[in-house]
């Protein structure tokens, strides 16, 4: 037998008893909001939905019932995009002002021009980009147009308030290492 073998079989040997002390974890509990990034998603949310009620027929709704009427899904577009495959017009609608509205909310917390875009094609497949100059701090990408379309407030909440926090962390470990190693370092 090879050496290299006879190796990976001793390293397979000593990991399987810690791997096999290690449980398994499971999401009991959903995590935290953090509260000031939910608020300011909410805000910006509403203002990108109220410029696109052009005659402001919802402009006395409270931010709850704008988001409820003007942009989540019921259930029955959800069953029927689900069925046939196909993203309604209330999807494609759906999927540039969600990833506009984390765009102002990160521009909003660290002070640096963010730009979002977005696309998805008929079949749900597409992606979200938001960057900064060069920086690519969120990229989804969407299958079959998973996880949109949203029909709860909740859940529109929470994957915006994801998406801030995971493009705030990436630009803070950006300026951490740009600090230590300059630019020219992490270009690639």
């Amino acid at each position: 037998m090879d050496p290299i073998a006879n190796e990976s079989a001793a390293l397979m040997g000593r990991v399987a008893p810690e791997a096999s002390a290690l449980k398994h974890r499971s999401r009991t509990t959903e995590k935290e909001l953090d509260k000031d990034i939910a608020e300011m998603f909410i805000r910006r949310l509403c203002q990108l939905l109220d410029t696109e009620d052009f005659f402001g027929r919802h402009a006395s709704l409270s931010p709850q019932k704008k988001i409820e009427r003007l942009f989540l899904a019921s259930p029955e577009d959800k069953n029927k995009s689900d069925f046939n495959c196909a993203v309604s017009p209330k999807v494609r609608l759906q999927v540039p002002l969600l990833f506009q509205a984390v765009a102002g909310v990160i521009e909003e917390k660290s002070g640096v021009l963010v730009q979002s875009s977005s696309e998805i094609n008929g079949e749900g497949f597409g992606r979200a980009l938001l960057y900064s100059d060069r920086i690519i701090l969120v990229l989804k990408s969407l299958r079959a147009g998973f996880p949109f379309p949203f029909t709860s407030e909740e859940k529109v909440i929470r994957y915006g308030v994801a998406c801030v926090e995971e493009g705030l962390a990436f630009m803070d470990k950006f300026n951490e290492m740009t600090a230590l190693y300059g630019t020219d370092g992490l270009e690639g």
